[in-house]
């Protein structure tokens, strides 16, 4: 009688289990949203059953995001330790871990086996049904930034996670010296096997992001491809770069989950994508998988010193580029890339400038290489026009004539990340609407920006 029973048992359990999970798949296929205590089965879906047409993924889970736990705060700092330590946090939920973050373990190894880096490095490992569409991707994101890195033979480049380092082989192989530095001994060992097999100029290092492996060296490019979303010190990094840069050289940031708005992966203005797949991903590898909202990541680099603008690749978002300079002295209101959110305050360029809206802001540089801004603003209207700019505590209250133009100037011993202009919007006049070409309620002519050494 021992048997039946246990066996009884056994298919009760099973009996539930199933049911638990076929109510799972409808509560999460009714609201698009799954919890922490669904990821087990979300990890033992993604690797075991697979994700192909009928499957639980296929139905419920490809498209659905975690919904945050209820101790989660939002509106704090970014950039602030309590915002980090609330992602730290959120990572340990995720990864079904108690232990505290280590990049060294975390990104732990990967074990690939007897593969040929030289022969089938990376994506020509796969022999799946989407391997030729998945490789394309990849081959476009290498191509965008062939074209537009520009870098000639003889210059020197750098990159960040490597992994197999196709790119990085790509110039090398046009006679670019690159470096590259990963924390994967694994992937150091199979970027030199190729640098070897090809006799090219490219050298790996083992080693952090933000490491210069050359010292004080100074490289014309450096870039992130698929690896920038694994930096968890990004705050301390991009500062780094800024000084591994040579004079007119640029950073590069490609195939990186950086969203325009945020949204249920990224509902924030950094942290861990809740997206089901990244999930099971971060449950089973234990990796920090960030995300960025543009309008932050564009703030992040302006406060360390940058100007930026995105590349656009029509066929693939892995070929998307975000390119960072070493900003001006002059910055042109006209010629400045604004993500969707940032941008929402501002009315398109004109050739000379922007006009703002009700309540327009512009990220600034927060380092230490200047002591005074200047912002130049205008009122081509017939009217005159009242406008209040602020910069840090300090407010400036002007009422511009028509067709006047002033500079402001704000002493900047105490750094602040944003200038604020607030005015009351306008619609023109018919003859404002010929001269302005715009016919929507306008505020203030915003025109350069300088910073005063």
């Amino acid at each position: 009688m021992f048997w039946p029973y246990r066996l009884k048992r056994v298919a009760k359990a099973i009996r539930a289990l199933l049911t638990s999970r076929a109510n799972a798949v409808t509560r999460i296929a009714g609201s698009g949203h799954f919890r922490a205590d669904d990821i087990d089965w979300i990890c033992e879906t993604y690797f075991t059953e697979g994700v192909g047409p009928g499957t639980p993924w296929e139905r419920a889970l490809c498209d659905a995001h975690m919904r945050l736990p209820d101790w989660f705060r939002h509106g704090l700092d970014p950039y602030g330790e309590p915002y980090a330590e609330q992602q730290r946090r959120l990572w340990q939920l995720v990864a079904g871990t108690d232990r505290a973050y280590e990049a060294e373990v975390n990104e732990k190894e990967h074990h690939w086996g007897d593969v040929d880096p030289v022969r089938s490095p990376g994506y020509f490992l796969r022999r799946d049904p989407l391997a030729v569409a998945a490789a394309s991707d990849h081959v476009l994101a290498t191509g965008m930034m062939l074209k537009y890195c520009g870098l000639a033979p003889g210059d020197w480049a750098l990159e960040y996670g490597a992994g197999f380092g196709q790119t990085a082989l790509a110039l090398a192989r046009l006679g670019v010296n690159v470096d590259t530095v990963d924390i994967s001994a694994t992937f150091c060992e199979f970027v030199r096997r190729q640098a070897e097999f090809f006799q090219v100029p490219l050298i790996p290092f083992h080693g952090h992001f933000g490491f210069n492996p050359r010292g004080a060296h100074k490289y014309k490019v450096i870039w992130f491809y698929e690896s920038f979303h694994h930096c968890v010190e990004f705050l301390q990094v991009v500062h780094q770069l800024r000084e591994h840069l040579a004079d007119g050289g640029r950073v590069i940031l490609g195939g990186e989950p950086i969203v325009e708005r945020e949204y249920a992966a990224v509902p924030y203005p950094w942290g861990l994508r809740l997206h089901s797949e990244v999930t099971a991903v971060v449950r089973r590898q234990s990796w920090f998988e960030l995300g960025f909202s543009e309008d932050f990541l564009l703030d992040l680099f302006t406060r360390a010193g940058f100007v930026g603008h995105r590349i656009e690749c029509e066929p693939s978002l892995f070929g998307r580029l975000y390119v960072f300079e070493r900003r001006p002295d002059v910055v042109e209101f006209a010629k400045q890339w604004l993500p969707p959110v940032l941008g929402e305050q501002w009315h398109p360029p004109h050739p000379d400038g922007r006009w703002s809206r009700g309540r327009a802001t512009w990220p600034l540089d927060t380092t230490a290489g200047f002591s005074a801004i200047e912002v130049e603003l205008a009122n081509p209207m017939l009217r005159s026009q009242q406008v209040h700019v602020r910069y840090g505590d300090t407010q400036q209250t002007v009422d511009l004539a028509g067709g006047e133009t002033r500079t402001l100037r704000f002493d900047a011993a105490s750094k602040a990340p944003l200038l604020e202009l607030q005015c009351q919007p306008r619609r023109p006049s018919w003859i404002d609407r010929f001269r302005a070409g715009d016919r929507l309620a306008i505020g203030i002519f915003a025109r350069r920006l300088r910073y005063v050494p």
